[in-house]
């Protein structure tokens, strides 16, 4: 019964043991939970709080109010993950429940104690005293003789570097233990740490060992890049970079691939590119991309575990080109791909505000904002019809109706010439035909001048390039937010080797270029396209438009004028969205045209409006 009691007692000396070597060298503390806000509410509490903020990419930059009141600005960040807060000007550190305390009470007179308390439990240890104890027996590298700087080389078995150049790096030797101090510098160039670099055993520690907010920082002389830098994690690769001069500025890692503290990132915030130059073995590959995630991917690049693209020494130990190795840096952040995460937020904000979501609603058309919801965005919208059907004439005062709202639109008429499209726009705003009105001719045009329509001036068959390159440039100047196309089969046709180009794959090829351009520049882009040539007694659908089935394919949305007034006695033309990707709601518009107005508004009133008849299929 002693000897089991007096194992149990031993393995619970063991546990305790193992607690305290994990919480000493593997940082499992309370200080490195995670927040339990998102981004957005941690900013919309910052600004509620602070005068100013700044996103940074992996912290929110604001003003300290620890030291606010004084002359010099300070800047305080504050992790986005974890909530750690850093000031550069008064060293304050912390977690986000004293700095949210802190913000809270700050304003308040009657709890000075309360905020002064908190103000203790966040300052820093100052490095200062600490550092100064440990270069009392060493001596500055920029001290050394010319022979003991050259031994020093040798010893340590370093690349040839100038002594005024590695004097930069403010390094300290021992002579009595033959070791080598590099001070960590932080915030504010302050001393918050140091490495050390030694012979037997060949290794580099850190002190402190864990949470140090600095790093080795070389900047070449006379350099005046500070966007960029160069990632590496051993002092052997810091000083080959240097004696190469493959990079201006080059960054080396406290705890090497151990471990990236978080209270670095303050420090990093100020570089918009990082190149991260590790081994080529498995552990660095998965070690920079997770460092990656803590840098934000979205600056990071990396040099790729190849034979042919190792770690730094060794790349210069087989004569390696190391700035043609840097220029092959590939980035680990894609445009063209996201994460949930990235899009977690925005799918919280649609939901939140679901009526904004839906787009701009029609004025004239209530039946389309029943169907189509609102008109959207980056969504891609084909309309077709018979010949003579009125499509020029519909979609003119469909996005006549948008712009009086103020969505920014583009006309581009290939088939009419601007001056009748403009009159045609006009009558519709004004409601009554001009030509009986002429009196009010100037406040009318005063009105349709004030609107967001510009009008691309091509007419007749223009080169789809050309036509891009103004599609661009107005949406970049003028900020388009729909873009309409009549039509494009006045694309195809035009280029040198049109006449050996297949008419379906150009037409292809131009619908995929408005495609791409919609989900890009995030503007919607309507085009109209002829159907086929088909019996005139049988109705339109989505394969009855001119061309393979990429157009029907691509577009968000397919609206087709259907024409049933020549073929049958009651025959009414009314409008039919046969797609809608956005909700699925499917149905038809009945089209009643005035001529005097040039409309197709409706014109039911009162209670015939509640009768009007809407089918609507799922």
């Amino acid at each position: 019964m002693f000897k089991m009691f007096k194992l149990l007692c031993t393995c619970i000396r063991k546990r305790e043991c193992i607690k305290y070597y994990n919480k000493q060298h593997l940082h499992i503390n309370g200080g490195n939970s995670l927040l339990n806000m998102s981004v957005s509410h941690l900013k919309h509490f910052l600004k509620q709080q602070c005068s100013n903020i700044i996103e940074g990419y992996t912290c929110i930059i604001t003003d300290c109010p620890i030291c606010s009141n004084t002359k010099r600005k300070s800047k305080l960040y504050v992790n986005k993950t974890t909530g750690l807060f850093m000031c550069d000007k008064c060293n304050s550190m912390g977690s986000w429940d004293i700095l949210e305390r802190l913000l809270t009470i700050r304003k308040s007179d009657e709890k000075v104690n309360e905020f002064n308390k908190l103000k203790d439990r966040c300052v820093n240890e100052n490095f200062q005293r600490t550092w100064k104890d440990v270069i009392n027996d060493c001596q500055s590298i920029k001290d050394l003789s010319a022979e003991e700087y050259k031994t020093v080389l040798n010893n340590f078995s370093f690349p040839h570097i100038s002594q005024e150049v590695l004097s930069q790096l403010n390094c300290f030797y021992n002579k009595a233990t033959n070791v080598l101090y590099f001070p960590l510098v932080g915030l504010n160039n302050s001393i918050v740490g140091y490495k050390t670099h030694s012979i037997n055993p060949e290794e580099e520690k850190t002190v402190p060992v864990s949470g140090v907010s600095g790093c080795i920082r070389y900047k070449e002389y006379h350099s005046k890049n500070d966007n960029s830098a160069v990632v590496v994690g051993t002092i052997d690769d810091l000083l080959v970079l240097i004696s190469k001069k493959s990079a201006s500025l080059i960054i080396c890692l406290p705890y090497n691939l151990r471990n990236l503290p978080q209270q670095l990132l303050p420090y990093m915030e100020s570089f918009k590119k990082l190149i991260l130059w590790f081994g080529n073995d498995e552990i660095s590959w998965y070690t920079a991309k997770q460092f990656a995630k803590k840098f934000n991917e979205k600056r990071c690049y990396f040099i790729r575990p190849t034979d042919l693209q190792p770690r730094p020494k060794l790349a210069a130990e087989m004569n390696y080109n190391l700035k043609n190795i840097l220029g092959n840096a590939q980035p680990l952040w894609h445009k063209s791909i996201i994460t949930f995460q990235d899009l977690k937020e925005e799918i919280l904000c649609d939901l939140q505000n679901n009526d904004k979501v839906q787009g701009v609603k029609w004025k004239r058309y209530s039946t389309l904002n029943r169907i189509l919801k609102g008109h959207r965005r980056g969504e891609f919208t084909v309309l077709t019809g018979p010949t003579g059907c009125g499509k020029t004439t519909f979609m003119s005062e469909y996005s006549l109706d948008l712009a009086m709202q103020g969505v920014n639109t583009l006309w581009g008429s290939f088939e009419i010439r601007n001056a009748r499209l403009a009159r045609t726009m006009l009558h519709q705003m004004a409601g009554v035909p001009l030509d009986e009105n002429l009196e009010n001719f100037d406040s009318y045009a005063n009105a349709f001048e004030k609107l967001p329509i510009y009008f691309m001036t091509f007419h007749g068959q223009q080169n789809i390039k050309v036509v891009m390159d103004a599609v661009e440039h107005a949406t970049y100047i003028h900020d388009i937010a729909h873009v309409v196309i009549d039509n494009v089969q006045f694309m195809m046709g035009t280029c040198n080797d049109s006449k050996y180009m297949d008419r379906f794959w150009k037409q292809d090829e131009i619908v995929g270029k408005f495609r791409n351009f919609a989900t890009m520049y995030n503007c919607h882009v309507t085009m109209i396209i002829h159907p086929r040539k088909e019996r005139s007694d049988e109705e339109l659908t989505t394969s009855s438009i001119f061309g393979s089935a990429k157009a029907s394919q691509e577009a968000d949305n397919v609206l087709i004028i259907q024409d049933n007034r020549l073929t049958t006695l009651r025959g009414k033309k009314y409008l039919q969205i046969a797609k809608n990707r956005y909700s699925g709601d499917l149905g038809v518009m009945v089209l009643d045209f005035d001529k005097s107005k040039l409309s197709y508004t409706s014109k039911l009133k009162g209670k015939e409006k509640s009768n009007e008849k809407l089918n609507i299929c799922q």
